[in-house]
């Protein structure tokens, strides 16, 4: 029998209230009194011993059923972005995935260290890698419906769960031992239109684990999301400013250039029909009054027609998921049990974006030209009706041929479909064994990814085939003729892009329990090993390999590789002196490239009941994923950039693709923390933290590796290779190790049981926030990026933080007031994070940074219970409206006009939704 102090039971609802019973706020005034009533041992992330005492030395924040309720999260991705450790640079959401080839993958970011170096769990069991990504998790394959509680482990943790836990550990625990049967509908309108949300889920759950000794439970989750484009929000709507501020104006139909072929023969004695340079610039002929001719409009910051592709943009994907997720437990006798747990999701997103830009720069990159002895640009001649005479007569060169832009109206808006399965299955059997405790499980992950192209995607070898020396071309016009618009909507490719498949499985085994007594108190201990196969295939389609269909940038190959690793790990809880104890780890991981073995070390110090001191020292690694090792390297082409030593302005040739040489990237992490209970229900936790990761897995511009190879730096010269005349034959682009981060904080977590009265109910405060004072990226060349709140360092250069997926906020934090009276319950939660530094003006005569306000919206929640086993729920999101300030972003993204890492762009979402349980 275990008598819990104050301390001891608000530390249980703070850091592992999903794992013991009595979880909600509710039973916080209830702590002021001790019990004598058994308390099981249980686990808590961030270490493998069971115990009771189950606040521990580390910083666990806990999410609850209640809590995962409050958010009005529809899906895994949505919930993540309530918690404050969490940030947007290094992650992605599906919405950032517009235009760009991230699959329709959501992933979560600790510290704003990575999706790669951020841990997700389930049930305490690691997740498979998205298959096309091959280094995170997508989030949005765990169904929400079956989720507990949350377990957020806000510190590294290398030496516990191995190689991907040095910003952190997120360990979502499903539900265990349900009875009963419950369904649940939801739906929601946006103010602005687009976006709805209709979703459906049930859960049942038969036999009681420890009366009937089995318990199967079962759930099914299916949802679908809307559309929203940026026609339909005013503040996205259009990609410039005519005051200056931003310009994301894209290239319309109708820039002449100059022609300039390859005049030289080449090794075997022929002309080819290359590109010396993509040629200067003439204008374009249409007038600030019939820009809209060719689809675009007059941009007044450049004085010049162009496109603005803003109001075709996805702002948020249509997406439909369907999830379903099960246990299965049996009790072989009193000290054993059989397990069997997992899920099956699959996630359908369609991507839409504007028609696809043509023009000699963009077409250049495709190697496809070369091998068909093509020139890569839309050639005008001279004897075309639309031959912009004026304009080559006034650059000299009337006569002759020119190259063209061209966006493809005719072939449609660009529309691709993602569609990923992904499965889980964990099954062993668990228990205790002369007063050990054990658990024996083999785990399968797999991930399958497909993305389509639908629509609006074309062989440019084709298109430009069709449209070079076309006389029936008009560059000049939005459409084409009836029947050159069919020509071109013909070259469109339909069919797979790319498919992607990862498979996981391992075998783990430990056991726990007690070691030896001393003078303070019992000493335990926990030892195991692991071993697991991985083995990714990415299969581009033919034309992907060929570098040829628009959008998809360069050539990708195929590639089928695998590896098998290890690890032991032990793990000692030591009492030194009465209420000060230790907990020391260590874990040693093999793989086929590289070792590692990693300490943690955390201390615990209560010196009176309401007060608990903590601090811990670590280290880690993360072991470079199979993409990274392996993908296949290919050429491409650099962009334009001059060559430092010759004088060269153009493209060069660039090899793309893995590096099987890359070691691990090491961090050192700390932190310091304390836990007090001031007043009866109050419990506050102030926790600083500290990591540095060095020997980063990165790319290095082909710029920056040209001018270290110019300033003679050895560790470059043999990046970039000459021919005897000096120029370039190629540079060298693959992953390379080089820099480092170090970023360091402070998190705050408070909940106070505010009042609970029998007239007026129970009122309960939650704040949870993250001070983040130092995020400090390291470049190859030895520049330090000082990140916190800003997007640009002092040359106007976008910092590689916010090119990684958003801004380091110095501040952000969730504050939520609940109450419930009887069959009653409202909730009002504040989201805020602070102001930073964005780019600087598109007008700007020097790179001054825009400052960008604080910004903050607030949630209403109202539920009531009053009809039997039937709860309704009714909320708005963004109550007020808010609409986002306008920012600059520095190009980051296919959305313009606000952030899309931070800011829904659902604007004020009314919702209800119901659960009826029988």
């Amino acid at each position: 029998m275990i008598k819990q102090t104050v301390l001891a039971r608000s530390l249980r609802v703070m850091f592992a209230g999903g794992v013991a019973a009595g979880v909600g706020l509710a039973a916080l005034p209830a702590m002021a009194q001790e019990t004598a009533a058994p308390v099981a041992r249980v686990e808590v992330t961030g270490s493998s011993i069971k115990r009771a005492d189950v606040e521990g030395s580390l910083p666990v924040q806990v999410v609850s059923a209640a809590d995962i309720k409050r958010t009005g999260a529809t899906n895994t991705a949505e919930l993540l972005t309530t918690l404050s450790a969490n940030s947007m640079a290094g992650a992605t959401n599906q919405a950032q995935g517009a235009g760009l080839s991230t699959y329709g993958m959501s992933s979560a970011s600790l510290r704003g260290l990575g999706a790669s170096k951020t841990l997700i769990l389930v049930n305490g069991r690691r997740l498979g890698n998205y298959a096309t990504d091959g280094t995170a998790v997508d989030v949005n394959s765990i169904p929400l419906a079956s989720i507990d509680h949350v377990e957020v482990l806000k510190d590294g943790a290398s030496g516990v769960y191995g190689s991907d836990a040095i910003g952190g550990v997120i360990n979502f625990i499903t539900r265990q031992n349900y009875q009963g049967v419950e369904v649940n509908g939801y739906t929601s309108v946006s103010r602005y239109g687009g976006g709805q949300t209709h979703k459906a889920s049930i859960i049942g759950g038969w036999g009681d684990f420890d009366e009937d000794r089995y318990n199967i439970t079962v759930s099914a989750d299916f949802s679908k999301d809307n559309a929203i484009f940026g026609n339909q929000r005013d503040y996205a709507s259009t990609g410039w400013n005519n005051n200056g501020l931003r310009d994301a104006s894209a290239t319309p139909s109708g820039n002449f250039s100059t022609f300039d072929p390859v005049t030289t023969r080449n090794a075997n004695g022929v002309i080819p029909n290359a590109l010396n340079t993509i040629g200067r610039g003439i204008g374009n002929p249409l007038s600030p009054n019939n820009c809209a001719a060719n689809g675009s409009a007059f941009d007044a910051n450049l004085g010049t027609c162009r496109y603005d592709s803003s109001p075709f943009v996805n702002l948020v994907p249509a997406a439909k998921r369907a999830n379903v997720g099960g246990s299965f437990r049996f009790k072989l006798n009193d000290k054993a049990e059989f397990f069997m747990e997992g899920f099956v999701s699959r996630n359908e997103t369609t991507q839409q974006a504007q028609p696809s830009p043509y023009s000699a720069s963009f077409l250049s990159t495709d190697p496809a030209f070369q091998t068909q002895n093509l020139y890569p640009a839309i050639i005008v001649s001279p004897s075309s009706p639309y031959y912009p005479t004026g304009l080559a007569t006034a650059a000299g060169v009337n006569g002759q041929p020119l190259t063209v832009s061209y966006r493809a109206f005719d072939g449609g808006g660009r529309i691709a479909k993602d569609t990923a399965i992904a499965s889980h299955l964990a099954m062993g059997f668990r228990g205790t064994v002369k007063g050990y405790d054990y658990d024996v499980a083999y785990t399968h992950n797999s991930s399958d990814v497909t993305e389509r192209a639908i629509q609006g995607y074309q062989n440019q070898t084709a298109l430009v085939k069709l449209l070079s020396n076309n006389n029936a071309f008009n560059p000049l016009a939005q459409y084409q003729s009836a029947d050159l618009a069919r020509q071109i909507y013909a070259t469109n490719y339909v069919g797979a892009v790319m498919n992607a498949t990862l498979r996981n499985d391992s075998l783990a085994a430990r056991i726990s329990g007690d070691l030896y007594q001393l003078p303070a108190g019992m000493m335990k201990f926990a030892v195991g090993a692991s071993m697991a196969d991985e083995n990714l295939s990415i299969n581009p389609s033919q034309a992907y390999q060929s570098g040829d269909v628009s959008g998809y940038g360069g050539a990708q190959l195929p590639l089928s590789t695998s590896r098998n690793s290890s690890a032991v790990f032990a793990e000692t809880i030591i009492p030194i002196i009465k209420n000060l104890e230790a907990d020391v780890a260590v874990r040693h991981d093999r793989y086929p490239n590289a070792s590692a073995t990693n300490p943690k070390v955390s201390l615990r110090w209560q010196p009176v009941s309401q007060v608990l001191l903590r601090g811990s020292y670590g280290k880690g690694f993360r072991e470079p994923s199979l993409p990274e090792l392996y993908n296949q390297q290919t050429i491409g082409t650099s962009p334009n950039l001059t060559d430092p030593v010759t004088g060269q302005f153009g493209q060069f040739n660039q090899t793309y693709g893995g590096n099987r040489n890359l070691q691990p990237e090491k961090s050192e992490q700390s932190s310091l923390g304390i836990v007090v209970d001031p007043v009866k229900g109050l419990s506050v936790a102030v926790d600083w933290w500290k990591i540095n990761v060095n020997n980063l897995v990165t790319t290095l511009t082909p710029s920056f590796t040209l001018a270290q190879a110019a300033a003679g730096n050895p560790l470059y010269t043999g990046l970039v290779t000459r021919d005897p005349a000096r120029n370039i034959t190629n540079i060298v682009g693959t992953n390379i190790n080089a820099g480092s981060v170090k970023t360091e904080g402070v998190d705050l977590d408070l909940r106070w049981a505010i009042l609970k009265s029998p007239t007026y109910g129970a009122f309960n405060l939650r704040l949870n926030g993250t001070y983040t004072s130092k995020y400090d990226l390291t470049l190859a060349d030895g520049t330090v990026q000082r990140s916190v709140a800003r997007t640009i360092d002092n040359d106007g250069n976008v910092l590689s933080a916010v090119n990684q997926g958003g801004v380091i906020f110095r501040w952000k934090d969730q504050l939520t007031l609940d109450w419930k009276y009887k069959q009653y319950g409202l909730s009002l939660t504040n989201n805020f994070q602070s102001g930073y530094w964005d780019s600087y003006r598109a007008d700007a005569d020097e790179p001054i940074a825009q400052h960008v306000g604080a910004f903050s919206t607030w949630d209403l929640q109202g539920t009531y219970g009053g009809i039997k086993n039937l709860t309704l729920t009714a909320g708005v999101k963004n109550l007020f409206n808010r609409k986002p300030p306008e920012v600059i972003t520095g190009g980051s993204f296919f959305q313009t006009g606000y952030d899309p890492t931070y800011y829904d762009p659902h604007g004020q979402t009314g919702y209800v939704s119901a659960s009826y349980q029988f």
